[in-house]
């Protein structure tokens, strides 16, 4: 069953699955531009949050079936 979430709960999730790390990566590489691994590491986590978290709207529409 789908439920509602709250404006300020998907900008947090989205705040932790999608900004921060692009901000981050953005700052690694212009700082250090031969560090990969903090890329790697926060692209999983991108991936990971976005996966777990779901920080999109869902109005409607089960993610995870019965």
């Amino acid at each position: 069953m789908a439920y509602r979430r709250s404006p300020l709960r998907i900008l947090i999730y989205l705040l932790a699955t999608i900004i921060a790390p692009m901000a981050l990566m953005i700052i690694n590489h212009v700082w250090w531009l031969d560090n990969i691994v903090l890329t790697v590491i926060l692209i999983s986590w991108m991936g990971f949050g976005l996966i777990v978290l779901q920080p999109y709207s869902t109005e409607g529409h089960e993610t995870v079936e019965p």
